[in-house]
């Protein structure tokens, strides 16, 4: 499983196809206090295995008071490249919170739907 923590990503984050990418964040209002919103979601887009790109949403499961959201996705299926992701709430109003890339990488022995 590869865990893609925000706020702080390292500059070039790797995840080899056929593993789990892992996201947990927490949220906060202007003031710097920790809220609970609504709902939250991870707005994905990946590579497609024959070159084109394709789009996701992963749905993001509450923490509690004091322990962050966190979010899966597998990436079993998918083509090698980079994949762009935005967390962000949907509710009352859609605010982007964070945003991010990572590299999809596989060899030749790694099969698409390992």
């Amino acid at each position: 499983m590869a865990l893609i923590q925000s706020p702080t990503l390292p500059s070039q984050t790797v995840v080899v196809r056929g593993s789990t990418a892992y996201w947990q964040t927490n949220f906060y209002d202007v003031n710097g206090n920790l809220i609970q919103p609504v709902s939250a979601v991870v707005s994905v887009d990946f590579p497609n295995t024959d070159g084109s790109r394709a789009q996701t949403t992963v749905n993001m499961i509450a923490g509690s008071s004091s322990t962050p959201w966190t979010a899966q996705l597998d990436t079993r299926n998918m083509g090698v490249g980079p994949v762009y992701w935005s967390i962000h709430t949907n509710t009352p109003i859609p605010v982007a919170v964070e945003d991010g890339t990572f590299d999809l990488t596989a060899n030749p022995a790694n099969l698409v739907t390992f």
